[in-house]
């Protein structure tokens, strides 16, 4: 350790600070590219499908991908789970780490997330399971007049 360092600050921040330098190395990457949100309060969920639709006749979208966003505190965290069932209510405490994607996507690591209630209670929703394979193909047009109508 160095003359003058304090412990709590890391080496590479240190480093900048006191060199001048702009080169951020890959130390700092791997500190900046992930995160632990701890009891914060969600203020808006919703959900998207991500694979292609499926009308009902054909399965309907259940169990299909879809892409879940939390805003908490202004900041946007995502992640991809099956269904469109909540994980997370407006007003409902979370704690769950978090990892950078692409430098703009905050997503959510799924076995690190903890929900409470608004009355504080432990709870677990949403669909948690897996499926072998992802949707790839769009659906079929549909093939009688009658069907293309509607």
């Amino acid at each position: 350790m160095q003359c003058g360092r304090l412990p709590t600050v890391p080496s590479f921040l240190w480093e900048k600070m006191h060199t001048g330098s702009n080169v951020v190395s890959d130390e700092s990457k791997k500190v900046a590219a992930s995160g632990r949100i701890t009891d914060a309060v969600v203020d808006e969920y919703y959900a998207n499908l991500a694979e292609h639709y499926r009308p009902p006749s054909r399965g309907g979208n259940t169990r299909a991908l879809h892409q879940h966003a939390m805003i908490i505190a202004g900041v946007r965290y995502s992640f991809l789970a099956l269904g469109a069932k909540k994980w997370v209510f407006k007003g409902d405490t979370v704690s769950f780490d978090w990892v950078l994607k692409a430098d703009k996507y905050r997503n959510v690591i799924l076995n690190t997330m903890k929900v409470r209630s608004r009355n504080g209670a432990a709870v677990v929703r949403g669909d948690r399971g897996r499926k072998p394979a992802l949707r790839t193909a769009p659906p079929k047009a549909p093939a009688s007049r009658r069907e293309q109508r509607d």
